[in-house]
């Protein structure tokens, strides 16, 4: 663990390494919230842009294809077909799903892919959740972030991280650090610094312990209070707090956009198309604007000198100018006829350079005259980035879900917890012990289909198992509005029996075979919510066998429903078909003993003509 003043210089060269991404980052976010101004110093005024915000369609269309897709979690059984280690194995999955869904991951996964898409990395800090006994995903941004510097693209865990943010000495008061405020500005008489005064917030994290502290450039005619470092060109700064990490492995997951070698986003390069096409359109609007209102000038006639009586006076006062010895012209300015185009083709090669189709915006290309020609482009423009970062972000979720495990397992070991899992009628308790549960933190999560987004998945799944190439239980498990396969597997089974049981009743009621008064019992059952179809058959028939067996011990029916009981029973039962009486026996006896008579078979003809 490196001492304090160590940290305040990881923390001041780190600065340095990062000055030019964290450049990078500024502009797209500038540009992205259109903060961004557009310098025209030859008219010492600036204008905002007044073209099409494609970064920002970018960034949401990307992101939102790549966090679309709620990816998988799969533990493997450490003994297969031993049902206690199996369901362990489904149980790890559930709880992991629970997780997600309880802290909103799947919310916080649309941010992280639009910094990923935009500034490169996604970083995040998983901490654990004291209040609801569970690990919490804390999403952090990237122009705070100050990793080390053996992160390589591709890479979710760097061997320590800093992260470095803005807080003011009313915040540091209001937490509880009024000491180390004081000792950090040093101010030993007198009132405290202002509450306004900006202080810089260092957090140091490792695998081994989290450093809190608070630093800043303060000028002071007194030596560094104790339990103040200060580094060699005057930054001081004092711990705040200091705690061991609570997993074996670093909380700290930076996935980063696969590049060459430095990190990146998706549309750096364009940041300087956008602002070229934004300058031209800037000044094209100034000219049109100047000529609506052109410029005017006053010529003096020969031998004369032209004065203004009243003026001059902008053209879009709407007053009229009065001059006396001269004559009023106007010089009419026109764009260069390069201009548009000019503008179009910085569009077309910051769409080109960044991947961003015009589907992005609702419409389509010229040259495209169907819908599969359409979907093609598409696809090749975007699949393959988006594939990307889903296999990015399902390592960096394994990562994230080992350390989710190492905190659950020392921090409740044995303990029980339970969570709910799912949402609206599909929501199921699961109850789990981390430390038996969970006997392997070893897992994979994957997107069901890498450079896909739900709806193309949606068709594919469809076309396939209509084509009889894949099974439904496979595609099941492939959807991803599907959480557990396996149970929606049986609702599918329990649906088709509940179906066929419908239609066996209704059969018989039809028929007469079952009493209507049953009939009636096992509607009012289902209609007014107390009981399924199933459950409802089987209260009536166990209350008529009941009735049934009262009435065979010689109790009198007391109600219409004991007096059906008997044929409501057999009814319900499918008895069989009776047998055949005496009577029926003795005629089938006799039937039996009769003989046909004999018949006389005539000689044929070609044999009595020869005996002729």
């Amino acid at each position: 663990m490196p001492s304090p003043d160590r940290i305040l210089n990881l923390y001041r060269d780190r600065k340095a390494h990062y000055a030019e991404l964290h450049g990078k980052m500024q502009e797209i976010w500038e540009v992205y919230n259109g903060k961004a101004e557009v310098p025209l110093p030859d008219m010492e005024r600036d204008e905002k842009p007044s073209i099409p915000n494609l970064l920002q369609q970018g960034v949401d269309q990307m992101a939102g294809r790549i966090t679309s897709i709620v990816p998988q979690v799969v533990f493997s059984s450490a003994k297969p077909g031993v049902r206690k280690h199996d369901r362990n194995a489904a149980n790890s999955a559930a709880t992991i799903g629970g997780w997600w869904q309880m802290d909103r991951v799947m919310m916080k996964q649309k941010t992280r892919g639009r910094r990923l898409v935009a500034y490169g990395m996604a970083p995040t800090v998983m901490r654990w959740n004291y209040e609801e006994h569970r690990p919490m995903w804390q999403v952090r941004h990237p122009m705070e972030t100050l990793p080390s510097l053996d992160l390589d693209a591709g890479q979710v865990q760097p061997s320590d991280c800093i992260f470095s943010y803005n807080r003011t000495v009313g915040w540091l008061r209001a937490h509880g650090y009024s000491q180390h405020v004081h000792a950090l500005t040093a101010e030993r008489y007198g009132d405290a610094a202002k509450n306004d005064t900006v202080v810089t917030i260092i957090e140091y994290v490792d695998q081994n312990e989290t450093i809190l502290m608070a630093a800043g450039h303060f000028s002071t005619l007194y030596d560094v209070a104790p339990g103040v470092w200060q580094t060699t060109n005057g930054f001081r700064g004092v711990v705040l707090e200091q705690f061991e990490t609570l997993s074996d492995d670093i909380p700290v997951t930076i996935p980063t956009r696969l590049t060459l070698d430095a990190m990146t986003g998706q549309f750096d390069g364009m940041i300087g198309m956008y602002m070229g096409q934004a300058k031209l359109t800037a000044l094209e609007m100034i000219a049109v604007e100047k000529g609506i209102f052109p410029d005017t000038y006053l010529v003096s006639r020969p031998g004369e000198q032209g004065r203004f009586l009243d003026g001059p006076y902008d053209g879009r006062s709407g007053r009229i100018n009065v001059i006396q010895g001269g004559d009023i012209k106007t010089e009419q300015m026109q764009p260069g006829y390069l201009t548009n185009p000019t503008i179009d083709r910085l569009e077309r090669a910051q769409r080109v350079t960044s991947g961003i189709p015009a589907e992005f915006g609702g419409e389509s290309q010229t040259n495209v005259r169907t819908g599969r020609r359409g979907d093609a482009i598409l696809s090749a423009t975007i699949d393959f980035p988006i594939a990307e970062a889903q296999e990015i972000f399902a390592y960096a979720l394994e990562k994230e879900n080992e350390v989710a495990i190492q905190m659950a397992k020392r921090i409740d070991g044995n303990k029980e917890r339970t969570i709910f899992v799912g949402t609206g009628n599909n929501a199921r308790p699961v109850t789990y012990k981390p430390t038996e549960t969970f006997e392997t933190e070893r897992h994979v999560v994957a997107f069901p289909a890498a450079g896909t987004d739900v709806n193309s998945l949606m068709i594919g799944l469809g076309q396939r198992v209509g084509l009889g190439i894949m099974s439904k239980q496979t595609a099941a498990s492939l959807d991803p509005y599907i959480d557990n396969p396996e149970v929606e597997h049986d609702a599918i089974i329990s649906e088709g029996l509940e179906m066929a049981l419908m239609s066996s009743i209704q059969q018989k009621a039809t028929d007469g075979t079952l009493p209507p008064l049953v009939v009636s019992k096992i509607m009012t059952l289902v209609k007014h919510d107390k009981m399924e179809l199933a459950e409802a058959l089987t209260k009536v028939t166990e209350d008529a066998m009941k009735e049934q067996q009262e009435a065979e011990a010689g109790a009198p029916p007391a109600t219409p429903e004991m007096a059906m009981a008997g044929p409501a029973e057999a009814a319900l039962a499918g008895s069989p078909i009776p047998g055949p009486t005496a009577g029926q026996e003795d005629l089938a006896g006799l039937l039996s003993t009769l003989r046909k008579p004999a018949m006389t078979i005539q000689p044929e003809r070609g044999v009595a003509r020869g005996a002729m």
